[in-house]
């Protein structure tokens, strides 16, 4: 069972990788962390990454796993949980979890 809920989104971000900014793709978000999608797959487990959700969020954390192309990020504090449903009500809705029972902002609620 995760920590956190987790929103699932399909957004173009900016993070820095050491000292290398690009542009990735997010994939997934919640509190503790994401999922992104880098142009390369260099950037190696444990290095520090700071990920730019919007305009006003930046988010320091490290690469704690790495597939090809895309990481799993852990940040190095929670992301507030009103930040986390705000950017993931940007995402969107995937066919299979489309009737799951929610709460009124949109959470999964466990059966």
């Amino acid at each position: 069972m995760r920590q956190y809920n987790r929103f699932t989104l399909d957004k173009q971000i900016e993070c820095r990788i050491g000292r290398k900014y690009e542009t990735a793709a997010l994939y997934n978000l919640s509190s503790g962390g994401c999922m992104i999608e880098t142009p390369s797959a260099k950037a190696e487990i444990n290095a520090p990454i700071l990920v730019r959700l919007n305009d006003k969020t930046e988010m320091p954390g490290h690469i704690v796993w790495r597939i090809g192309k895309n990481a799993g990020i852990k940040f190095d504090l929670p992301l507030h949980t009103a930040v986390v449903e705000a950017l993931g009500y940007e995402g969107v809705e995937e066919d299979f979890d489309r009737n799951d029972p929610r709460d009124r902002f949109g959470i999964p609620l466990l059966g």
